[in-house]
Formats: C-alpha cells, sequence, structure tokens
C-alpha cells in the first residue's frame, strides 16, 4: 500500500502540482523496502518517473534506459526514483524481465502505489474517481525534478505511448543545476560548455561583478555569457 501525506493530499486536491510546489511527500513500499519520499532526498536533486502499470514495453525500455543513465545521474548528485500503480509482486516479476531484456540493474526504488493514493496526487487519476483510484491513472507518466529544497523544479506529462528522452532529463538537471548557483538561464537546445544569458533581474552594473568571465550585452535584455562554472 501507498500513503500520502493527508495535508498534501488536501492542499493538491483541486490543484495541479507547478514549478515551484513541494513536492508531496508518500510512504510507499518498493521493491527495495518501505520509503518515506521526504526522508530519502537528502537535500539532493532527485527525478521521479511515474508509469500507469507494470509490463508495458515502452515502459521497459524507459526503466533501462534510466538504469544505464544511472552514472550519469550519480555524477549530478541526483537520486532516482520510479513509481508504477501495480503490486510489489508484481515489480519484482517485471524488472526482472527489465534487467532481462535491456541488459541493465534497476538499483532505484520502483514504488508501488497500489491504491493510486500517490498518482492521484500528481494528476494522473481521472476527475471524480472515488475510492481505489488505480484502475482509472490516465494512460500517461510523469517526470518530476526536485531541487535540494524539496521543491519541484520541472514536472512534464507524457503519453505512454513515445518513450521519454532523459538525455533531455541530463540536460535540464544542468541547466537547473547552473541556476541555482548563478543568474544565468539557458537558451533553446542548449548543451554543457554552450554561452548562456544573464538573466534580466541583473543589473549590468552588477553582472560586472558577479560575471568574472564577462557578458557580451546585444541588447539590454539579450546579454551572453560564457557557461559558468557548476557547484554541485
Amino acid at each position: 500500500m501507498s500513503s500520502i501525506d493527508e495535508e498534501q493530499a488536501a492542499l493538491y486536491s483541486g490543484a495541479p502540482l507547478q514549478v515551484g510546489d513541494e513536492v508531496p511527500n508518500f510512504t510507499a513500499d518498493s521493491h527495495l523496502g518501505m520509503i518515506t519520499f521526504h526522508e530519502v532526498l537528502d537535500g539532493q536533486f532527485s527525478v521521479l518517473v511515474t508509469f500507469p502499470n507494470d509490463f508495458e514495453a515502452v515502459a521497459t525500455t524507459e526503466l533501462g534506459a534510466l538504469a544505464k543513465l544511472k552514472e550519469e545521474f550519480d555524477a549530478r548528485n541526483v537520486k532516482l526514483f520510479a513509481l508504477s500503480a501495480d503490486t510489489k509482486g508484481n515489480h519484482k516479476k517485471w524488472l526482472e524481465d527489465v534487467e532481462e531484456l535491456q541488459d541493465c540493474k534497476i538499483t532505484f526504488p520502483l514504488f508501488a502505489d497500489v491504491d493510486g493514493s500517490v498518482s492521484r496526487v500528481f494528476g494522473l487519476v481521472r476527475p471524480g474517481t472515488v475510492g481505489n483510484a488505480s484502475k482509472s491513472i490516465i494512460s500517461a507518466g510523469l517526470i518530476v525534478i526536485v531541487d535540494i529544497d524539496k521543491r519541484i523544479r520541472f514536472i512534464s506529462q507524457y503519453p505512454s505511448t513515445t518513450g521519454r528522452n532523459f538525455y533531455e532529463v541530463l540536460r535540464v538537471i544542468d541547466t537547473l543545476q547552473l541556476t541555482l548557483f548563478h543568474s544565468v538561464c539557458a537558451p533553446a537546445n542548449w548543451q554543457q560548455g554552450e554561452e548562456m544569458f544573464v538573466r534580466n533581474d541583473v543589473s549590468s552594473v552588477a553582472a560586472q561583478s558577479m560575471f568574472p568571465k564577462g557578458f557580451h550585452p546585444i541588447k539590454e535584455w539579450f546579454r551572453i555569457t560564457p557557461q559558468p562554472d557548476t557547484k554541485m
């Protein structure tokens, strides 16, 4: 069984989760044992990936992709978590198949949201569903990126027919970690090592001391600067 913090369940019952919200706390069993989400975040960035159910081909490749990229997430000090509205027993059987089919090892928790209570708070259950929500979960999955203060910094919903691109998740994490310590923002299709922008809430006078590598003001609101050094 899974359980959601009652105060947070009430808080988010009528509104979708948004960037800047505290990620809901919940306690759920996983194939690695019972876990209370907030207690294991440990002031690190984390990624939560959700699935409607087990034994799906696309989801199998997604778990495999995550497992194969775990060293990349570790290098960024990011914890991985997955959640599916299925039983712990089915999780164990499915993960055996995932490891066989994807030639990988799943070492991060897969939560068993048997009654759909966690999925409900994350907006994955159809409105008006009463009681056990596991049969009313929409055919979609979330990627949620949580920062060191347990705040949601990225949330995106994907149809279950479209496999998620976890290289993009790494790219987003790179930008989030840079912007946590530096007043910069990333342009479209930005990649590690490329130039960034000075944020518009920083005056050019202040930017002179804040950006030792300098910046190039093409317009007052369009100021290019080399990528700052990462501190994570």
